[in-house]
């Protein structure tokens, strides 16, 4: 069982950094899980710069460390991201890799069970969860989870009494999901439908060869779409 956790805040020894070094304990005590912990400001990740170009040939021209990330996530069986709030959002970094990460139209999450963790001190902490949920729901996530900490800057989270065992409960949860393979909840699983039948595929079958890139993904993924169209027929990944 793989896990990787990404801390997208702007400081490795903060409080997001401590949440998700007691998830990274936890799971770990598990004799069958691998946790690997990422920390955004150890990688080299530059701006998209919109030339779509990662939708045709399935990778990023810009050569730094986003598509290896990517690739981690898409074998992973679990992904922890956790951020501080930014005036209601995620930080700057982990933005840069949210529009680098072939998320939402890749469906880089699909089969994989997920947890958004948001530290913050005065306000709209819900609305930088809320950003972190969409992007994990919306990028076909079987499983999402939450965990949402108000706490002083620079404070230790742990003086908190409920912090440990939440994560310690929300730890267990993950890992118990990973193994019995729970089906995703069935409000999210409409939704993801709804998302993807409406919205993502007719869009990607409409520009066709543009979007080769993007059905090699779809396959390897094992997402299966009919081959009704006379763009996903003429596109070289799908012909027999």
């Amino acid at each position: 069982m793989k896990i990787v956790i990404i801390n997208g805040s702007l400081r490795k020894n903060g409080a997001t950094a401590k949440i998700l070094g007691e998830f990274a304990k936890n799971l770990s005590e598990k004799p069958d899980v691998e946790v690997t912990n990422i920390y955004l400001t150890d990688l080299r990740l530059n701006f998209c710069q919109g030339c779509n170009q990662c939708y045709k040939n399935g990778v990023c021209h810009i050569k730094d460390d986003a598509d290896m990330l990517s690739e981690l996530i898409s074998n992973a069986d679990g992904v922890i991201i956790g951020t501080s709030n930014m005036v209601g959002n995620v930080t700057g970094q982990l933005k840069t890799f949210i529009d680098r990460g072939h998320f939402v139209i890749e469906q880089l999450l699909k089969d994989t069970y997920t947890i958004g963790v948001v530290t913050y001190e005065n306000a709209e902490g819900g609305a930088a969860l809320h950003v972190l949920k969409k992007l994990l729901v919306f990028s076909g996530a079987k499983g999402f989870d939450k965990l949402l900490v108000k706490l002083p800057f620079n404070s230790d989270p742990f003086m908190m009494q409920k912090v440990i065992p939440t994560i310690a409960k929300k730890s267990e949860k993950l890992y118990n999901s990973i193994q019995k393979k729970q089906s995703t909840p069935p409000i999210t699983k409409i939704m993801q439908t709804i998302i993807f039948n409406i919205g993502i595929k007719p869009f990607v079958l409409k520009k066709g060869e543009a979007m080769s890139g993007v059905l090699t993904h779809w396959k390897k993924r094992g997402i299966i779409v009919r081959a009704d169209s006379r763009e996903m027929l003429e596109t070289p990944q799908f012909r027999n």
